[in-house]
């Protein structure tokens, strides 16, 4: 783990049966122009071609460290094991399925290395629905900028004002940003439930900013047309993911503990106890919905 130690950032990228999607993912972050990172593949027992693809990029690459689980642990688990292998100054989580420019590593690490009241820089995200061909890379030719933060935005000034600016943004696309490593450790939640980064963000907010850098670098993919009634599936989708028949029967009571302890009362019932009421009741009305509705 010496490679770890040495480089500047580590990137984690949990993996679950997303073999059409690794190829491009994969060669765009090993195209970065900044090149003193370990990438680390966590793979949560895949059945499709993973295995076999990640392990012809470690032998094209000694960059990147392949570690094959025999079972799915949820993704959850997997973030958090990602988070763990990492001593560097800097840490990622990267999305299999998603594509970054070229100078995305770069940029932020610049940006941060710069700015030290900031625990955290990402760039404006464009989303995609299909596999990207040959043809989409030519995007990378220059940064573009779709409508300014539309998907995320600087979360800058007090606590109380970085909350309340996030949940009236509701958008939560920070995740896959890069944060410094030693804070990210402080905020982690090992336990799963749904929206499981939202707690995290709200944790590492009490220790500084997070930055947008301008312009589109991250290609985040959406997938194919959705279900229409997905949403009330909630149930079935929450035991999907091996989450226990409690949290599958109270999928955002998790979630609303967690944000309550993390941000106070004082902040929660100014400004977000509403939105949680509203949300928690039409959780559980769909689960509802679910259970008894059922073809």
């Amino acid at each position: 783990m010496n490679d770890i130690i040495k480089s500047k950032i580590v990137i984690g990228m949990p993996v679950y049966n997303a073999s059409e999607f690794l190829h491009n993912s994969i060669t765009s972050l090993l195209n970065q122009s900044y090149k003193n990172f370990i990438l680390i593949i966590s793979d949560n027992g895949s059945t499709d071609d993973t295995k076999l693809i990640c392990e012809q990029f470690v032998n094209q690459d000694k960059r990147i460290k392949y570690i094959h689980h025999k079972i799915n642990r949820g993704y959850v688990w997997n973030f958090n094991f990602l988070l763990n292998q990492a001593d560097s100054k800097y840490f990622m989580w990267a999305g299999a399925d998603d594509i970054w420019h070229p100078n995305f590593i770069e940029k932020n690490i610049n940006f941060l290395e710069k700015n030290e009241t900031f625990v955290g820089s990402t760039s404006e995200v464009e989303l995609f629905y299909k596999i990207w061909e040959e043809n989409d890379f030519q995007k990378f030719n220059k940064i573009t900028s779709n409508q300014k933060y539309e998907w995320v935005h600087p979360l800058i000034g007090t606590y109380e004002e970085k909350v309340k600016f996030l949940f009236n943004f509701c958008r939560f696309e920070y995740a896959y940003s890069i944060y410094r490593t030693k804070i990210l450790k402080k905020c982690i939640i090992k336990q799963k439930f749904l929206s499981w980064e939202i707690p995290v963000i709200l944790k590492l907010l009490k220790f500084g900013d997070l930055n947008v850098e301008d312009g589109v670098m991250t290609y985040k993919y959406m997938g194919q047309k959705k279900d229409p009634d997905y949403h009330k599936k909630l149930f079935r989708t929450t035991r999907n993911q091996n989450f226990s028949i409690l949290l599958s029967l109270f999928p955002f009571f998790p979630l609303t503990l967690h944000v309550f302890k993390i941000v106070g009362p004082k902040i929660f019932l100014k400004y977000l106890s509403l939105r949680f009421f509203r949300d928690n009741y039409r959780a559980q009305r769909l689960v509802f919905l679910d259970i008894f509705s059922r073809k």
